[in-house]
């Protein structure tokens, strides 16, 4: 899983496919919401906001 700001996206998603051989599904974070998770403040890869949850 990867929560991502647009700069990242395709890195996650390649780092995600070489991971486990098959394509992620990728849902909008403020489009979408998941009981009791928090999204996190910060994007996997750096400092910025992140828009998107990878699974």
């Amino acid at each position: 899983m990867y929560v991502v700001c647009y700069k990242h996206l395709e890195d996650a998603i390649d780092e995600f496919i070489e991971v486990y051989e098959q394509p992620p599904d990728l849902y909008e974070l403020d489009k979408t919401s998941f009981g009791e998770w928090t999204k996190p403040n910060y994007c996997d890869f750096c400092e910025k906001k992140p828009k998107y949850l990878i699974v």
